[in-house]
């Protein structure tokens, strides 16, 4: 399946109204926020492209690799609460240098079969091979970035090792290929891409509401584009996801968004997921 990436949000002022009330009603309600609709787990921290656009280019980041010990923690966390949802193996790095991958796609699976697995990938080291592999042992989806440096002389074509890929999986709902731009202007990842912007004109993000991130040494994250791990509502390694999920200092957060408010990270942030929460 193939889907050419538009990067301009859209904003639904009567959905994102409806989606305000609701959160506020069910906090009201219940005293906690809905839980989480997907998790991004970061088993590494490193990246084998060098996209211009991206905040590997701008910041130095270590090394970094999540014990075994904390990913199985996470995945028994997410069985004990019953998710069933989306679970990304990966959050801002290259998913394919983690050699470890089928063996956490098999202990998720073997944990529970309902989870849903997916990466996302340059797709620079997936081979044919590889990805019959990976879906043998139980991922779900692989969705593939293939940046171009030469987009307007091949605004179709794909790279080299990814084209054995597409014959095998054209229309395959298993794989998405999106063919992407080494000129793309993305967000400028709460501050970590030098970028000029008025934090006025950013109001709601559903981030906070809807996924989980969860950084390489266990921390749970504000949000994915918190790439330097300037927020922390605990660690999973001694607290449980839930606990980290409904802690009083992402509520903050959660609140001022909620009220089209940035603070702390958020004010220096100019991402806006601001469509339908759900």
């Amino acid at each position: 399946m193939i889907q050419q990436v538009n990067n301009k949000n859209i904003r639904k002022e009567d959905v994102l109204s409806n989606d305000i009330n609701y959160l506020l009603d069910f906090y009201n309600r219940e005293g906690y926020f809905p839980v989480f609709q997907q998790v991004l787990i970061e088993t590494r921290t490193d990246c084998n492209n060098h996209c211009p656009f991206c905040p590997h280019q701008f910041n130095e980041k270590k090394l970094g690799v999540m014990t075994w010990e904390c990913y199985t923690r996470i995945i028994d966390n997410l069985v004990l609460l019953g998710y069933n949802g989306r679970v990304a193996l990966m959050v801002s790095n290259e998913p394919l240098l983690d050699d470890r991958l089928p063996d956490l796609i098999k202990y998720a699976k073997s944990k529970s079969p309902r989870l849903l697995l997916d990466i996302t990938t340059n797709g620079r080291l997936l081979t044919l091979e590889m990805a019959d592999m990976l879906f043998g042992i139980g991922l779900d989806n692989i969705n593939i970035n293939d940046y171009r440096g030469d987009r307007d002389k091949a605004p179709n074509g794909l790279s080299k090792n990814l084209q054995p890929i597409y014959d095998a999986y054209f229309n395959n709902p298993k794989i998405t290929f999106q063919r992407r731009r080494l000129d793309e202007k993305w967000p400028n990842y709460g501050g970590n891409i030098p970028q000029e912007f008025d934090s006025k004109d950013y109001g709601f993000c559903n981030f906070p509401f809807r996924k989980l991130n969860i950084a390489y040494n266990g921390d749970v994250i504000l949000c994915c584009d918190d790439f330097m791990y300037g927020t922390s509502f605990g660690n999973i390694n001694d607290k449980s996801l839930i606990d980290c999920w409904n802690d009083e200092r992402y509520n903050e957060y959660r609140f001022a968004l909620l009220q089209n408010k940035r603070i702390g990270f958020c004010a220096k942030c100019n991402d806006g997921q601001s469509y339908s929460v759900f």
